[in-house]
């Protein structure tokens, strides 16, 4: 099984338990899922991406897919999103106090930063803490509401829009202000 198999099987997540919860046990899926998490780490692990934030996201899923397991809660599997979403500002959040910001290191993997850029970096890497602070309350709040599809629809459908919008727009505003640079340089 390559990786990208393996991520769409956790974008699908909310799809797998949704459905998957009307015909078997949550044991059963939590456990499925531990698979999938175990198997995208392992190849991950050979390749250039930072393992120590693969590594947050994987042990703090793995610990509530255990629990999901042994306590056969669904409730537990509800609350996956929500721990990833918290992983993911933890590690947003950390690169902000401890430099390069986590926008910064992806960004440099396609192009030269200067120091606009890691200020601009900076600025995206603190608005992606606040969408994952936002993402995270829905997420919560969308497990105790009393219909199962509206934690379905948020989770895996809502919350991924959401993330493309903020990266389409990002990447429209980081074009906007490289053109508006490169005519500044070429006016002076």
């Amino acid at each position: 099984m390559n990786k990208a198999v393996l991520v769409g099987l956790l974008f699908l997540y909310p799809l797998a338990v949704y459905f998957g919860l009307q015909f078997s046990e949550p044991a059963l899926i939590a456990a499925l899922f531990i698979g999938v998490l175990i198997a995208r780490y392992w190849l991950t692990k050979g390749s250039k991406v930072n393992l120590a934030h693969i590594k947050i996201v994987t042990i703090s899923g793995l610990a509530l897919l255990s629990f999901a397991t042994f306590a056969n809660s669904e409730l537990a599997l509800k609350f996956y999103p929500v721990v990833i979403s918290s992983c993911f500002l933890v590690v947003f959040a950390y690169s902000l106090y401890k430099p390069p910001s986590f926008v910064e290191v992806i960004a440099s993997k396609f192009e030269t930063i200067d120091e606009y850029g890691k200020h601009y970096t900076r600025i995206v890497t603190k608005v992606w803490c606040v969408f994952f602070i936002i993402n995270g309350l829905i997420a919560t709040a969308t497990i105790y509401h009393r219909d199962p599809l509206v934690w379905l629809t948020y989770n895996g459908f809502i919350s991924y829009v959401l993330m493309g919008i903020l990266m389409a727009v990002e990447f429209i505003i980081r074009k906007l202000k490289k053109a508006k640079n490169k005519s500044n340089e070429m006016a002076d």
